[in-house]
């Protein structure tokens, strides 16, 4: 007789504000469940929190696997709701730091860690100041307090701005980092380059997936980002290695994957790995493993502290590495 196939389910943002990131993680997420044998749920959450909560309440009884939604605020909604019932949120979407409760599987690296690799590309090329321009809500302020910190660790004054205050910054001797929804980075950036501003360096966390090239043309050119990851021919623990998983995706799609899709399809491969081995609450903080996406390590408070993030460089077109010599490998995702 032949048993039932697991159940995994999820709401993303198919429309509404996280449409992007949203639609993309979907194709990961999908593209794991058919290799993995899934029976998988993917439900419209249209962005919105109400929604969002709604649907996992739904889905408490009778689903094997919950996998998050995408962007923090939502996460930050639902994961109490699942807590409470004793069932484990596996996070693939979410990366502000408040998120490390227990019943929270994480993989993203922190929000707080993302500008760490372009601080210290700004240290490598002798900016004595940082600009930092948060948007709203929490997941931009702990980007910007992190970067701060890497900052005053590493002697350089900083300063937090709004939006509209760039405009009469002196940006020649600074780093401007901006952190913020998708629109308002690719906003302050093209406001930037339509000035005609040249700040030493300049990093956005929007300009971490393909759609701020596609939106920003030769603006983009030079900007720099945090992707949570870059593909490896490295064989992990659990599932395909990264180049594997963008052949694969490749394949399916007829584009790159970008970290979003990335991400969720990992968490997929995580989340069954787990079930198969009967892995509980207290069980999670101390398995130690890895998927093509990264490593996987939970301390005691279930802060993700086995990943990182990958600084990468618009080049080209293209987003490289910013380890990588111009020359080498480059791809859109």
């Amino acid at each position: 007789m032949t048993s039932p196939a697991i159940t995994a389910a999820l709401t993303l943002s198919l429309t509404g504000q996280y449409e992007r990131q949203g639609t993309e993680a979907a194709e990961g997420v999908r593209l794991w469940a058919q290799e993995a044998g899934i029976r998988l749920i993917l439900a419209d959450d249209h962005g919105s929190r109400s929604m969002a909560v709604d649907t996992y309440a739904a889905w408490i009884d009778g689903v094997d696997l919950l996998l998050g939604p995408y962007a923090s605020g939502l996460v930050r909604a639902v994961a109490p709701l699942l807590r409470d019932a004793g069932r484990i949120l596996w996070n693939h979407g979410g990366s502000a730091d408040d998120l490390a409760q227990p019943g929270t599987a994480s993989l993203p690296a922190p929000a707080s860690t993302y500008f760490e690799g372009i601080v210290d590309e700004a240290i490598e090329r002798k900016v004595r100041r940082l600009i930092l321009v948060q948007g709203p809500g929490p997941f931009a302020r702990y980007v910007a307090n992190g970067a701060k910190t890497r900052g005053t660790e590493r002697g350089i004054d900083s300063q937090t701005v709004d939006a509209s205050a760039v405009e009469s910054e002196d940006l020649e001797e600074a780093a401007l980092l901006v952190a913020g929804p998708f629109e308002h980075d690719v906003a302050v950036v093209r406001g930037v380059r339509d000035r005609g501003q040249s700040p030493a360096l300049l990093g956005a966390v929007a300009a971490g997936i393909p759609a701020f090239g596609q939106e920003l043309g030769e603006a983009a050119e030079g900007v720099l980002a945090p992707v949570q990851w870059w593909p490896s021919s490295q064989t992990p623990t659990v599932g395909p290695s990264g180049t594997d998983f963008v052949t694969h995706y490749r394949h399916r799609t007829g584009r790159e994957p970008s970290y979003p899709a990335a991400q969720a399809a990992a968490a997929g491969y995580l989340a069954h790995a787990a079930h198969r081995q009967d892995l509980g609450f207290n069980d999670l903080p101390q398995w130690t493993t890895s998927t093509f996406f990264g490593d996987f390590i939970l301390d005691p408070t279930w802060r993700q502290v086995g990943h990182h993030v990958t600084t990468i460089r618009w080049q080209s077109g293209h987003m490289v590495p910013i380890s990588v010599e111009d020359g080498s490998r480059s791809a859109d995702l």
